[in-house]
């Protein structure tokens, strides 16, 4: 009897995780059989989208503990929410204000909804961080204030957050609405040194359960603030999700929630203490973490590796230590709450027993962005669905692109569908490694 994927995932629970799901193997709770609990809706269970019982119950206490108006069991992940907050706040034909890293999964919505984004300028940090500023949103809000609402993204994949109540401000001062991607932030609901985005000035925002609570993939949260009309909310929610959902993921969610109720903030108080110690030992060895100077999460775990982050990935790789992400420069690491020490514990020794390489990796930070950027010149809905073709970079340019391209991470859009395929994003492409590219993987899709 051939099992491909179980004989993939046995070989894969024996190496280190450093990455998403941050259950990382670990149940939360001993005798949980997910087989034997899943289930289905019944009389004697309840319906995530009619929910009277135990449903409700887990989200009524979701909602405490996430300060919020209400809060919706997502079992579809942060794309499910994304794709909700936009459908709630903009009709077909609507314009939206979004940063050019946002997920992909709103210019995805953007495309079946027939909404048309806009963009709040990103610029590039010194270090080579992304930042969408307050201002950015105060001039994409002049310039389009038919504009029906602004998503923030905070945090970002490296841990980097945006000044979300001066967003907020502006965003609100024009009576629309703010939506904010955080999915990299679940384990704020609970931490001191951080606040969440709804006490930050979100009206809707939508957090990755699994990306850093002890909780199983595809697990995630929206919360609402006050104003929101939930009944509307939950008939969205509806068309988004299957009508199947896994009890098995709402049990692991409902799980990390009671868990983080009892243990969350002394574990990520111990947790950031870890993390400083490791970051003193680290930079002896000559790995820093270089996000200093801008507010970030520090229980991301951002490594700058003298060698280069995709060199070190590999090194780590080789030692059976599997990291979230690298970059060019660093690479990053999600820690389990349950056992985090451990694990930096196991990572320090790997770096202690990586030879001193010399720094053959480009101290300039790569190019994250334009000059300028690209002209649209087709609804982003019609071109994603247009006759299209694929061209050569150098055969592109001056074609309509029928695609979304950019640099992943940080997935900053350099080229949305809709818009002109410049001679600067042309050579952009070109020269960037084909991994580090999402959206163009055989050339550039044209619109014919």
């Amino acid at each position: 009897m051939r099992r491909p994927v179980h004989e993939m995932l046995q070989t894969v629970s024996a190496r280190l995780s450093l990455h998403m799901p941050a259950s990382q193997g670990q149940l939360l709770f001993e005798g949980i059989d997910l087989y034997r609990t899943e289930t289905t809706e019944l009389p004697v269970t309840d319906d995530l989208f009619h929910p009277l019982g135990a449903i409700a119950e887990a989200e009524r206490l979701l909602a405490t503990s996430a300060k919020a108006k209400a809060s919706f069991l997502l079992h579809g992940g942060s794309t499910a929410g994304v794709h909700a907050m936009i459908l709630y706040t903009c009709n077909r034909g609507d314009t939206v204000i979004l940063p050019r890293n946002v997920h992909i999964s709103a210019l995805n919505i953007c495309a079946l909804g027939g909404i048309e984004p806009v963009f709040a300028e990103v610029t590039q940090t010194p270090e080579g961080w992304v930042t969408t500023s307050a201002a950015a949103y105060q001039k994409a809000l002049a310039d389009n204030p038919e504009a029906s609402a602004a998503l923030a993204v905070s945090s970002d994949y490296y841990g980097l957050l945006c000044d979300l109540p001066e967003i907020a401000a502006a965003v609100h001062a024009r009576e629309k609405l703010l939506l904010c991607d955080e999915a990299h932030g679940a384990y704020f609901n609970w931490r001191k040194d951080v606040q969440n985005a709804g006490a930050r000035g979100a009206d809707l925002f939508v957090q990755s359960a699994h990306k850093t609570l002890p909780c199983v993939n595809a697990a995630a949260w929206l919360h609402a603030m006050n104003g929101i009309d939930t009944e509307k909310l939950l008939a969205i929610l509806r068309m988004v999700q299957t009508s199947s959902p896994s009890f098995a993921v709402m049990q692991s969610m409902d799980d990390a929630r009671a868990w983080m109720d009892a243990y969350g903030q002394d574990t990520c108080d111990r947790l950031l203490a870890a993390i400083d110690r490791f970051y003193s030992r680290a930079s002896s060895l000559g790995y820093k973490d270089d996000r200093k100077p801008y507010p970030a999460d520090r229980l991301r775990l951002v490594l700058r590796a003298p060698q280069g982050g995709e060199r070190l990935q590999e090194q780590l790789q080789a030692m059976g230590i599997d990291v979230e992400m690298s970059d060019t420069h660093h690479i990053v690491c999600i820690l389990s709450l349950l056992d985090g020490e451990k694990r930096l514990d196991a990572l320090l020794h790997a770096l202690e027993q990586i030879p001193r390489e010399q720094n053959t990796c480009d101290p300039k930070p790569l190019k994250i962005r334009p000059e300028s950027w690209p002209i649209r010149q087709m609804p982003l809905s019609q071109a994603v669905f247009a006759q299209a073709e694929n061209l050569r970079p150098s055969e592109a340019v001056g074609h309509i692109s029928a695609t979304n391209i950019g640099l992943y991470p940080p997935g900053v859009a350099w080229l949305t569908a809709g818009e002109t395929v410049t001679p600067e994003i042309a050579e952009m492409i070109l020269q960037t490694p084909p991994h580090r590219l999402f959206g163009a993987s055989n050339g550039i899709r044209c619109v014919k």
